[in-house]
């Protein structure tokens, strides 16, 4: 109150109270097994005084942070829909589509340590992102790419059967008839859907985002790699 500074606890940054309960419970006691995962039941169900260390304690938060993680692909994603939700708010971002929401969240949890984490690896489910890293398409980027992403737009305008695999399918098709490695244009695919080198399987990620969507973002990259 003295200073106004305020000090993140462990939830605003982002730990799940069954991964803190879990780790504060290893930091001084073990149940002499390579467990290191328990729930509230087991921890009480297995402790005993005898099993708690003489030595001190010793913290690390990037153990921490592994409990985390391992708790975040633990719970479910109607378990963590409540979490998520609030983290996106925060970045005014409102979902109400809880049903696409827990796709994504099953999608992306494997990849997110932190609840904060969820903001950065689904935001672009639900809109367009903001910067797209231009820098590293740039430099491979010539008109033979250009070509194959204009016509692939125009495959995506008459495809009906809007499914990850027939995306991929068009698309693997497509660069056989251009003579391009599917490597050389899949990361500027991906950059274009999420403006970064990141995200799960981008067919999976296009078909979520829908057809209007994804030829928008490939579209405005375009003139942005063009430029």
């Amino acid at each position: 109150p003295r200073t106004g500074e305020f000090t993140e606890g462990f939830r605003e940054r982002g730990f799940l109270p069954e991964a803190f309960v879990n780790l504060l419970a290893l930091l001084g006691w073990n149940d002499g097994t390579e467990q290191e995962l328990f729930s509230l039941d087991e921890l009480i169900g297995k402790f005993s005084i005898e099993r708690i260390h003489r030595g001190g304690a010793k913290f690390d938060f990037e153990k921490a942070k592994w409990f985390n993680h391992e708790w975040i692909k633990r719970n479910s994603a109607e378990q963590l829909l409540p979490h998520v939700k609030s983290v996106l708010e925060e970045k005014d971002l409102s979902v109400d589509n809880d049903s696409l929401l827990k796709q994504v969240i099953d999608l992306v949890k494997e990849r997110c340590s932190l609840l904060g984490d969820f903001y950065d690896q689904s935001s672009f489910f639900f809109r367009a992102p903001e910067n797209i890293d231009a820098d590293s398409v740039k430099p491979k980027w010539n008109d033979a790419k250009t070509a194959f992403f204009n016509e692939f737009v125009e495959k995506l305008n008459i495809q009906e059967d809007w499914s990850s695999e027939n995306i991929e399918a068009g698309f693997k098709e497509l660069t056989a008839a251009h003579a391009i490695k599917p490597g050389e244009v899949m990361l500027p695919f991906r950059i274009m859907l999420v403006g970064g080198k990141f995200g799960p399987a981008v067919f999976d990620i296009a078909r979520m985002i829908g057809k209007e969507e994804t030829i928008a973002r490939i579209k405005k990259a375009l003139s942005i790699f063009r430029s």
